[in-house]
């Protein structure tokens, strides 16, 4: 069976599944918070960002909002993923096929950065919208909000290549849903320590565009961190006894 065909069977498996509602529905729930945010306390935040568009202010009060949402959905998508082939014992069957695992890992990897795209882009087109129903005076920023994305993208990238291997690894969800859970919040308390805002769970806290934020960091970590932990996922699922 060819690579592709692989990726195109684990997007059929979730077509009907929970995976898209919830790469849609958080985006949109962070989306509504800022629009009520912004709506009813719009003269109060703009004097607070003195000099700042509306736009910019917005994006300054969903910094830390999403930067806390991206890991936690981030690792439900992975644990979604990998829940049908633990909950149905259908690992024997799949891995019977004529597939390479290492096609049906770097599948199912694939399907979770997906999901994670697309939720960014969803919630780039949610604050869009909801910046023009409350009538920001100013042209949207395609150019910043654009930046802003692609650094949340690529900060992603750690978190989905080390929530995807645990989700393999554990057939009880639980696990791997608390380690991320655990890793966001730890990374908020500890993301200012010169080491630690490396660690992949730390990275949207520096995806911000511009001097407030520190875009490198959120760079490198997702493909250092990412590259290596699908890699070594890639080798150690090859090897393991799963039958």
């Amino acid at each position: 069976m060819k690579a592709w065909s692989v990726i195109a069977a684990e997007l059929y498996k979730q077509k009907k599944g929970v995976l898209w509602k919830l790469a849609f529905g958080g985006p949109a729930l962070v989306s509504v918070l800022v629009f009520l945010n912004m709506s009813l306390r719009y003269d109060y935040l703009m004097q607070r960002y003195a000099g700042k568009t509306s736009w910019e202010a917005m994006l300054n009060e969903v910094f830390f909002l999403w930067a806390f949402f991206l890991p936690i959905g981030v690792t439900l998508l992975a644990a979604i993923v990998h829940f049908r082939e633990y909950s149905e014992n259908a690992w024997k069957h799949l891995l019977s096929l004529p597939v390479r695992r290492g096609h049906v890992y770097a599948a199912k990897w694939l399907v979770i950065v997906l999901a994670t795209v697309l939720s960014v882009l969803a919630l780039m087109a949610g604050l869009r919208l909801s910046g023009l129903v409350i009538g920001f005076p100013e042209p949207f920023p395609f150019g910043l909000y654009g930046q802003y994305a692609l650094y949340l993208i690529f900060s992603s990238l750690g978190i989905a290549s080390v929530q995807h291997w645990l989700s393999s690894r554990f057939r009880n969800t639980i696990i791997p849903v608390a380690v991320g859970v655990s890793g966001t919040v730890g990374a908020i308390f500890l993301a200012q320590s010169e080491w630690m805002r490396y660690i992949p769970y730390a990275a949207p806290l520096f995806a911000m565009p511009g001097p407030n934020g520190d875009a490198g960091v959120s760079i490198v970590s997702g493909l250092l961190f990412g590259t290596a932990a699908l890699l070594a996922g890639m080798l150690e699922f090859g090897k393991r006894d799963i039958l």
